[in-house]
C-alpha cells in the first residue's frame, strides 16, 4: 500500500491531465446540451436536452473531486511516507558543515619507552628462521574469500567499533601527523568492514577537520578508495582501506590550535543527508587531536 501511495504522489501530474481532459470534454458536452436545450421546440427534445446537460455537468463535477483528493492526499499525506527504500540505511538531513562534535582528549603517549640498542655487541642475536613448511598448491576450484587488512598500531591510530547504517562499520584509523602547519595536506586513513546491508548507493566519505566551535577548517570528500572500492561493490566481510588527503579551506587558513577529524558517509545525489550511525549521529569523531601551527 505504502509503495502504491508513494507513486501516486510521483505521479500526481498525470491525474490532473487526465482530469482536465476530462472535465474540459463534458464541460463543452454540457454547454452544448444547454444549448440544445434553450433551442428546443418540442417537450421531448427540451426534456432529453436536460438530462444531457444534467449528467454533463455532474461529470464536469466528479473529474474535478478527484483533482481535488489527488491534491490533497500529494500535499498532506506526503511527508509521512519514508523517503528512502528499506534496504538502504535511513538518512537524516544536516548541515554539510558547522556540527560541533565533542571534543576528544587527546591520544595519550606510549607508557613502554622503545630502547634501540647502541653497538652490534649490544643487540640481541637474531633467532635462526625456520625454512618454509611445503604447502599445498591451491585446487582450481578453491573459493577466494577476502583477507582482512592489518590495523596499524601507534599513538596516531587504533581500533574503532561504530556502525553506519546497515552497510559499513569503521574498525580502525590512522593519522598522519598530531602537528600541522596550515596549508599542509593531512593524510587520514579509514578502515571500513562491509556488512549485509549493501544497498545500490555509491556513498561518498566525509572527511573534516573541525576547531573546537565547530569551524570547519580542511575537509575531503570521495568515494571510498579513491573510487576503486564503490560501496554498491563491497562485499560482507572484506575490509576495506580508505585514505583521504585533507586540504585546508580558504576559510581556515588562519586558524591555529586543536582540532579533531570526523567522518561519515552522505549520499552525492544530496549532500546534506548523511547516515545515521548506531548512536543515533550522522558522523564519528576519531579519537585523536591534530594541532594546527601558523607556516
Amino acid at each position: 500500500m505504502r509503495v502504491l501511495f508513494r507513486w501516486l504522489v510521483q505521479y500526481a501530474w498525470a491525474f490532473y491531465v487526465v482530469c482536465a481532459i476530462g472535465a474540459l470534454i463534458y464541460l463543452v458536452r454540457a454547454l452544448s446540451a444547454q444549448r440544445e436545450k434553450s433551442l428546443a421546440l418540442f417537450t421531448l427534445e427540451h426534456e432529453t436536452a436536460t438530462v444531457r446537460a444534467v449528467r454533463a455537468w455532474v461529470m464536469v463535477f466528479v473529474f474535478v473531486a478527484i483533482a481535488l483528493v489527488v491534491f490533497i492526499s500529494a500535499s498532506f499525506l506526503s511527508d509521512r511516507v519514508p523517503a528512502y527504500e528499506a534496504e538502504s540505511p535511513p538518512l537524516t538531513a544536516t548541515p554539510r558543515s558547522g556540527v560541533e562534535p565533542p571534543t576528544p582528549s587527546p591520544t595519550p603517549p606510549p607508557t613502554q619507552p622503545v630502547t634501540t640498542p647502541t653497538s652490534a655487541s649490544e643487540a640481541p642475536p637474531a633467532s635462526p628462521t625456520p625454512p618454509p613448511s611445503p604447502t599445498e598448491p591451491p585446487t582450481a576450484d578453491a573459493e577466494e574469500t577476502p583477507t582482512p587488512t592489518p590495523l596499524p598500531s601507534g599513538p596516531l591510530s587504533g581500533a574503532m567499533d561504530v556502525r553506519f547504517g546497515s552497510f559499513a562499520q569503521l574498525t580502525g584509523y590512522e593519522v598522519s601527523s598530531d602537528q600541522i602547519a596550515t596549508g599542509e595536506p593531512l593524510a587520514v586513513t579509514l578502515y571500513w568492514q562491509a556488512l549485509e546491508g549493501t544497498g545500490p548507493v555509491n556513498y561518498t566519505v566525509f572527511t573534516h577537520l573541525l576547531s573546537p566551535d565547530g569551524r570547519l577548517i580542511a575537509q575531503h570528500d570521495g568515494p571510498p578508495a579513491g573510487g576503486a572500492a564503490p560501496t554498491s561493490q563491497w562485499q560482507a566481510g572484506q575490509t576495506i582501506q580508505d585514505t583521504h588527503q585533507l586540504s585546508f579551506r580558504s576559510e581556515g587558513s588562519d586558524y591555529t590550535g586543536p582540532a579533531t577529524v570526523m567522518v561519515g558517509f552522505y549520499d552525492p545525489g544530496d549532500v546534506t543527508a548523511r547516515v545515521v550511525t548506531d548512536t543515533g549521529q550522522d558522523y564519528a569523531v576519531l579519537p585523536v587531536t591534530v594541532n594546527v601551527r601558523s607556516p
